[in-house]
């Protein structure tokens, strides 16, 4: 069986590696935004039937009681997929993070960011674009709506999601993405900055520049009024 999720993910039950494979290429056309292979998450489980025990998940080992139970299946494939999910976006921060932060250790040092202002806006996009990902993956953590109308499956589902620890998980993306906001934040201050100070100067210089002038036109008038005073 393939549960596919419409937030990317697919979880596949008891298929050889080539099955996968040919059924992932087979979805390549419905594909959107599509991920380099670097970026892609896996986990892999074994699953086995036991009708004495009742389903769980166990040092990586899943026990169904029966193959035709579609909706255990279903209910631990929620949970599988949202993990991976989440895999992902913890990748995503930890390179983020990783890409940023030599920033505030150079602003510590020398006291400003040698960027230019558009890698700055770039970087300022990429930190915006990443903190606003990460909020919609939150709702995709959510509980998902069919345990509203299937209660009596949501208790797996919650043990399969404090197995795979995901809200501690998404605590601790939800911190490192308070990191990122507050570098984001110090960018933002730093160009507006500055900005501040490139106006500033600007200021300055056409001050200066109207006093060369003032100077030159009260020169030009002396020495006029001079030669006048002479001829007569």
């Amino acid at each position: 069986e393939c549960v596919f999720f419409e937030y990317g993910a697919v979880v596949m039950w008891g298929l050889t590696v080539e099955e996968e494979t040919m059924i992932l290429q087979a979805m390549e056309s419905f594909e959107e935004e599509k991920l380099g292979i670097s970026d892609i998450e896996s986990d892999e489980f074994h699953f086995a039937y036991n009708s004495k025990l009742q389903p769980r998940i166990y040092n990586d080992i899943i026990t169904l009681k029966n193959p035709g139970n579609i909706m255990v299946k279903l209910t631990i494939s929620h949970a599988l997929a949202q993990s991976a999910k989440l895999a992902h976006f913890e990748s995503r921060i930890e390179q983020t993070i990783l890409g940023t932060k030599h920033i505030p250790q150079v602003l510590k040092l020398t006291g400003k960011i040698d960027m230019p202002r558009t890698a700055i806006n770039r970087k300022i996009g990429e930190l915006f674009a990443m903190r606003i990902d990460v909020n919609l993956v939150s709702n995709v953590l959510d509980t998902p709506e069919i345990f509203w109308s299937e209660p009596r499956y949501e208790p797996l589902y919650s043990a399969t999601r404090r197995y795979l620890e995901i809200s501690p998980r998404v605590e601790t993306l939800n911190q490192r993405v308070n990191v990122i906001s507050d570098l984001l934040d110090m960018l933002k201050d730093h160009q507006t900055s500055s900005h501040g100070e490139l106006l500033e100067w600007i200021v300055i210089i056409l001050i200066l520049f109207e006093i060369i002038v003032g100077v030159i036109t009260l020169t030009f008038d002396y020495f006029g009024y001079r030669n006048e005073l002479e001829r007569r």
